[in-house]
């Protein structure tokens, strides 16, 4: 999502978290007022003062706090029996695959029915902390973590080294997160290349000592990939500040009445975790399409082409498809319900949107965003931007890219969602994942609507 103060994307989900000294450890959640403001908090009264019902089920999409989906062999299928050791691996492959399709939620859900069925189960705990760290969640991750290195064997020492590394980044994310241990004013170091000015806060540089030239390395890719899969790239070096978390609140709490983790105003501003993540650099990747987007078109709309190319580059910067095969048949669900969502009604904001439905707008955006890559050339998708840049609308510009409008580009879009679900039921669980450990969410199947 973009931080600045009108933004594209609105949703209730837990991201990340941090300790601080007034509220402990607080889910993010951000969203988009009936005034088109962004709000990007961890203070539950903001989060409640701003109505309606929360959603609570939603998966964690990102969190600048991750470090990539690594952990323990889990083994094959081969000999696997219906014994409670044998299950208890399968639902283990099963986590691991959710997670590497980015299945947070039901990777979690899973992982919490492991425990259940074996409490010292160390790989459950491994992905737990994981899961926690991504999220913020710094105390659960170090109780996870402990706990795996008090019952890991000798088989897992690789991991157990890991755990150790872990727990120290952990203790470095506290420190950053705490106030009282600001010492007089923000000192920001400057890097300087041919295509961006980078700040950083000299806390974090004293943490990792390489943490400017990795941030700036993140940078350069995403100007590749960006280059690439557009097209364009900004004509004046972009200014990025990186911030250790006190620091930025204490830099910026005057500019909001909520806390927030970031924003760019012309340049990209975040509060960074202590050292450079998978994540963290996911999010510069999507921020700098961000970026590149509202200097070639001179704004943020459409919202949602807007929102979908930064979703779509942040995915392929880890390493994931553009929409997950879960995401597309949550949309197939919505055709035949009714609830799609017209392009044209997100094409200016997605505020007022229900969480729900703000939700579906964001995976409708990446997916689109998905089919305009698969039937357009660079050099189309480059001046769609372009046109939009010169005062076309949006239709306009997507006739002489793909030869239809916006309504026309979203029937065939549900037709491709269509093509690839013929026969709708609502989204499954895998095999692995409908073992029913306790806990599990069951399958559920839809009849079709008479």
């Amino acid at each position: 999502m973009t931080f600045s103060s009108r933004c594209v994307f609105v949703l209730a989900a837990a991201a990340c978290t941090f300790a601080t000294a007034s509220n402990g450890h607080a889910e993010i959640r951000f969203w988009v007022d009936q005034d088109g403001v962004t709000h990007f908090t961890d203070d539950p009264d903001a989060a409640a003062a701003r109505g309606g019902e929360e959603a609570t089920d939603l998966e964690t999409l990102r969190g600048a706090w991750a470090d990539g989906i690594t952990g323990p062999i889990l083994g094959n299928d081969e000999g696997d029996s219906s014994g409670n050791e044998d299950r208890v691996r399968r639902l283990l492959r099963g986590a691991r695959a959710d997670l590497d399709r980015g299945e947070i939620a039901r990777a979690d859900s899973t992982l919490r029915g492991v425990l259940r069925l074996e409490p010292r189960r160390p790989e459950a705990h491994w992905y737990l902390a994981m899961l926690s760290r991504g999220r913020g969640r710094f105390n659960t991750a170090e109780r996870h973590l402990r706990t795996f290195l008090d019952v890991a064997g000798p088989e897992l020492n690789q991991w157990r080294q890991q755990a150790e590394i872990r727990l120290a980044a952990l203790a470095d994310e506290r420190k950053l997160a705490d106030p009282h241990s600001l010492g007089g004013p923000l000192e920001l170091q400057t890097l300087r290349s041919d295509h961006f000015r980078i700040q950083v806060d000299a806390r974090l540089g004293e943490v990792s000592k390489d943490y400017a030239a990795r941030v700036l390395g993140f940078l350069e890719e995403a100007r590749s990939e960006v280059s690439k899969a557009i097209g364009v790239a900004p004509l004046e070096p972009l200014g990025v500040v990186l911030y250790g978390r006190a620091a930025y609140v204490k830099a910026h709490a005057h500019r909001f009445s909520f806390q927030t983790i970031g924003f760019f105003d012309g340049r990209i501003h975040v509060a960074s975790p202590a050292h450079p993540t998978v994540a963290l650099r996911g999010i510069l990747f999507h921020e700098y399409t961000h970026a590149v987007f509202r200097e070639y078109t001179g704004g943020d709309r459409p919202y949602w082409l807007n929102e979908g190319l930064a979703e779509q580059v942040e995915r392929r910067s880890r390493g994931r498809s553009v929409s997950t095969r879960s995401e597309r048949a949550t949309l197939r669900a919505n055709i035949e319900l009714g609830s799609w969502i017209p392009l044209r009604s997100i094409a200016r904001s997605f505020a007022g949107l229900t969480d729900a439905s703000a939700r579906d707008a964001y995976l409708q955006s990446v997916v689109t965003a998905g089919f305009i890559e698969s039937k357009t050339t660079v050099d189309e998708r480059r001046r769609l931007l372009e046109r939009i840049g010169e005062g076309r609308s949006i239709d306009q510009a997507l006739h002489e890219a793909m030869g239809m409008d916006s309504d026309g580009l979203d029937e065939a879009v549900r037709e491709a969602i269509r093509a690839e679900f013929p026969e709708w039921s609502v989204p499954a669980a895998t095999d692995q994942a409908s073992e029913t450990a306790e806990g599990a969410a069951p399958i559920r199947k839809a009849a079709r609507p008479r």
